[in-house]
């Protein structure tokens, strides 16, 4: 536990937990961070498991990028967020089951971009459970990010 007390003795760690600002912009942050990723990785699964056959999957693909991005500001806010409160989270069953549930989700996610680059290719039923598997990850990742704060 002296590891993580020292991390939220760090000047990150100090800001985001004694600051007024700190901890509202780093969470603001986190939650840009998420619409972005999780609101292309949905709009992603979606076109894979059959809304708007219309629209091809490579349409879909340029968003990916901006997916990333939402990735690492996730990453960076989290990270600042998790150092305000280090000790506290690193025993919190909600936080840990949040910390594999996203990574399951980025997996399954990634797996589906793979899908829409295959163009040549229709979408299998093992791509559209993929889909609902990647859905149902982040929809269970974000459930559990939001009991973190009601889990001692």
């Amino acid at each position: 536990m002296e590891f993580f007390f020292r991390l939220e003795d760090s000047p990150l760690g100090l800001l985001i937990s004694s600051t007024i600002w700190g901890y509202p912009i780093a969470l603001s942050l986190h939650a840009l961070g998420m619409g972005v990723l999780v609101g292309i990785s949905v709009m992603l699964a979606l076109r894979v498991v059959g809304f708007v056959d219309a629209v091809p999957r490579s349409a879909i693909l340029p968003y990916w990028r901006l997916a990333q991005v939402g990735f690492v500001i996730n990453l960076l806010s989290g990270s600042a967020l998790f150092l305000g409160s280090a000790s506290s989270l690193a025993e919190n069953w909600a936080f840990l089951t949040k910390l594999t549930l996203v990574g399951i989700a980025l997996f399954l996610t990634y797996q589906m971009v793979k899908v829409c680059f295959r163009t040549e290719r229709e979408v299998s039923v093992k791509d559209r459970l993929l889909a609902i598997a990647a859905l149902g990850a982040w929809t269970a990742a974000i459930i559990f990010g939001r009991l973190i704060g009601y889990i001692f």
